[in-house]
């Protein structure tokens, strides 16, 4: 699910180089700031279900976000798909929401046990809006 998480992030990048390279007749455009990433923390079997949020530092908005599942060190990830329930922005556009649901491989008749979640955002850094 790495590819998809970070297609997010990779399409938030992509609409930056098109807002800067933009003709001159376009609307107004900041091209003199810098999207950042802002990564959460690793939460310990966070991928099962429960809505996690990334915030952006204060006075920046979201541009996007998406987020990465991992298994702790001697465990590996599930075949299953992802299930994705919900990658957003938070209401006021100042954070990242995803809601996700993977497990880790286990055994035939051991409980599923969820991998391990962060969540990201890519932040206006030190803009409230692109363009503001």
């Amino acid at each position: 699910m790495a590819s998809a998480a970070r297609l997010t992030l990779t399409a938030a990048t992509a609409l930056l180089a098109a807002a800067a390279a933009a003709p001159a007749h376009a609307a107004a455009v900041h091209t003199d700031f810098t999207p950042r990433a802002i990564i959460g923390a690793n939460i310990a079997r966070g991928a099962d279900g429960t809505e996690r949020t990334v915030m952006c530092p204060p006075e920046e908005s979201v541009l996007g976000g998406g987020f990465t599942v991992s298994a702790p060190a001697g465990r590996t990830l599930s075949h299953a798909p992802d299930d994705v329930i919900t990658s957003r922005p938070t209401s006021d556009a100042t954070g990242w929401i995803v809601a996700v649901r993977k497990t880790l491989e286990s055994g035939a008749h051991a409980a599923a046990i969820p991998a391990d979640l962060s969540v990201e955002a890519v932040c206006t850094e030190g803009e409230t809006s692109p363009g503001a």
